[in-house]
């Protein structure tokens, strides 16, 4: 179990806020002589909670040792997740009863227990039930990736689309395109492709979260064990709900889903498969399609996997946070816009990996203020007293603890 231990270390949430209260829009004015009194000794909402990783056999007396470790080392809680490794069968009757007992210690100690929703990462799969229970959410594809042709070749394809530039018009040739084979022309093929599978996705691929159902199909698989069994604890000791990483990154060429072409026409009044070529070329109104484009992506992504989500706990009196694919504006392949996407959130968060300070690149991590000021400002814009960090993962074996308070203390200026 010591590889256990050493995540627990390791790998931990910050919390923070600008009151001593948890509640959202909370109308208590924040007094410096309140923050003084309880600073040295704080509730155990305001304390860290570290990743509680199962990643091999888990057993009750597992649990009491490491509960009571990190409710001696002063931690205010914990986040149960599973990571490679684990034995115990996710999303088993023996893996709900052990997250009860995980529970009821933590209520024992005055702590709070939060729940992972994943069987690793990235959020959306529930550890192969998923596309096992839905074969439509990742076997439709996820891209189309272009190759461009003076000459059509021979072998077309399984699933594409074609388009043939004539002065500067792109016309859909899909359904002739065996017509034009031999016949010189400016072609823009796009073949479709497919997440990998992978035994990380339990033999399966990550799926399509902006695929209608997906999200509703990922909530049920996940979340009906929980409730049967601690729902009653909800908004007690079981607080939250922590996402990790949910994405619609493309699975080569430009992101797809199978309504797009429908939803972008209904939206913007013309046919984005007349200007694919602009999604990877300066030409034309480029601008205005790639906004068009990316911006139907986002609405996508907010009403099919943050809406749900969000309902899914208000009504339950949850917290939902977590963080999305890593911070990496300008580049839109990691998400449109995570800072509307943060607005769904009743404590919205960021990930914080590495101990390398960098302020020059915009895919840093420490050093990176625009990240940590974004989530901050959307908790104010929203009225949201807390946000959250996933910080000290991939810090390194050689790590301090003069390097974690560095890490620390860089993002509570900041806001977190």
């Amino acid at each position: 179990m010591g590889k256990i231990h050493l995540l627990l270390v390791l790998i931990s949430i910050c919390l923070s806020g600008c009151t001593l209260t948890p509640e959202k829009n909370n109308p208590e004015k924040f007094y410096f002589n309140e923050v003084e009194k309880n600073f040295s000794n704080p509730g155990s909402e305001f304390r860290s909670s570290p990743l509680l990783v199962f990643n091999e056999v888990i057993t009750k007396p597992d649990l009491d040792r490491m509960i009571n470790e990190l409710h001696e080392a002063g931690f205010g809680g914990f986040f149960v997740h599973p990571r490679p490794g684990l034995i115990t069968e996710y999303l088993s009757e023996e893996w709900f009863d052990l997250f009860k007992y995980a529970t009821e210690k933590a209520s024992q100690l005055g702590m709070e227990a939060w729940i992972y929703d994943e069987n690793s990462y990235p959020s959306g799969f529930a550890g192969g039930h998923v596309p096992a229970q839905m074969p439509e959410s990742y076997n439709q594809g996820q891209g189309y990736n272009l190759t461009k042709y003076t000459f059509l070749p021979d072998s077309l394809p399984t699933d594409y689309l074609c388009l043939m530039n004539s002065n500067g018009k792109y016309i859909d040739i899909t359904s002739q395109t065996t017509d034009y084979l031999g016949k010189e022309g400016d072609y823009y093929l796009y073949a479709k492709t497919f997440y990998r599978s992978s035994p990380w996705y339990a033999g399966y691929s990550y799926v399509d979260l902006l695929l209608p159902g997906v999200t509703e199909k990922f909530i049920d698989v996940t979340m009906e064990g929980y409730n049967r069994v601690l729902g009653s604890e909800f908004n007690k000791t079981v607080r939250g709900i922590f996402t990790d990483e949910p994405n619609i990154v493309t699975s080569g060429g430009f992101r797809w889903t199978p309504d797009l072409f429908d939803i972008f026409k209904a939206k913007w009044g013309y046919d984005l498969k007349e200007y694919l070529p602009l999604l990877s070329e300066e030409i034309g109104d480029w601008k205005k399609v790639r906004y068009h484009y990316m911006e139907t992506l986002l609405q996508l992504f907010i009403d099919r996997w943050a809406k749900p989500w969000f309902e899914y706990t208000e009504e339950r009196n949850l917290i939902w946070t977590g963080h999305y694919w890593e911070h990496g504006w300008p580049n839109m392949n990691d998400g449109p816009d995570n800072m509307a996407m943060y607005a769904w959130h009743q404590m919205p968060g960021i990930d914080m990996l590495f101990n390398q300070f960098n302020e020059d690149s915009p895919q840093a991590q420490f050093g990176n203020v625009r990240s940590v000021k974004e989530v901050r400002s959307v908790a104010n814009q929203m009225g949201y007293k807390r946000t959250l960090s996933e910080t000290y993962g991939g810090g390194g074996w050689d790590v301090t603890f003069k390097d974690l308070k560095r890490l620390g203390d860089w993002e509570y200026v900041l806001g977190i």
